[in-house]
């Protein structure tokens, strides 16, 4: 398998998971879907278990690249980074008919208490968000755009918990308005 079929491959897994989960993944239909040969799948993949630990972790890194552009590398103020963060997000929620939240949420939902190998991909994505917002709200505290009535590292862990529980619940309601208030009360309590 060629690193664009790799890629394409993981792309797809991320498309697939997201929306059915790891229990409903039928390898067959994301074999049709990722236009890829079983036979090269196995080469590359050893189980569904390792794929699915490979799409977690190639989706944590491309997550964490869209916050670190965002948070850490514009030049816009704080508060102007989180609320292009939640807008964008609440795009692609609405392009998706809600259906889709956070893939390493709804795969640590389903399996990361019972598969541990996953647990622990899972686990280094949200230290990896964590990590980057706790420098963004660092720096906005620093700066005076948010409250230092809490720690930095206390408010990526309430923003990104808070945000795991909210896509669940959007998903489960198949509409945003979780994701909306989660925004509304997310700012408010982060403002100086």
């Amino acid at each position: 398998m060629k690193k664009e079929n790799i890629h394409r491959a993981l792309e797809t897994g991320v498309k697939v998971l997201s929306q059915k989960g790891y229990h409903n993944l039928g390898l067959r239909e994301f074999l049709e879907n990722a236009e890829i040969p079983s036979g090269s799948f196995y080469y590359y993949f050893k189980s569904k278990e390792d794929f699915a630990a490979k799409v977690l972790e190639h989706y944590g890194d491309k997550v964490a690249a869209y916050f670190t552009l965002r948070l850490l590398e514009s030049d816009a103020p704080h508060k102007a980074r989180l609320e292009t963060v939640f807008n964008e997000e609440l795009e692609r929620l609405e392009a998706t008919a809600c259906k889709e939240g956070c893939m390493v949420g709804t795969l640590t939902s389903e399996i990361a208490g019972q598969n541990e190998f996953i647990q622990k991909v899972a686990d280094g994505n949200y230290k990896k968000w964590q990590d980057i917002f706790e420098r963004f709200f660092m720096e906005g505290q620093e700066n005076g755009a948010f409250s230092k009535d809490f720690k930095a590292s206390e408010m990526a862990v309430f923003f990104l918990t808070s945000r795991q529980g909210v896509m669940t619940r959007m998903k489960a309601a198949g509409k945003d308005e979780s994701y909306r208030l989660f925004k509304s009360f997310m700012t408010k309590m982060i403002e100086s």
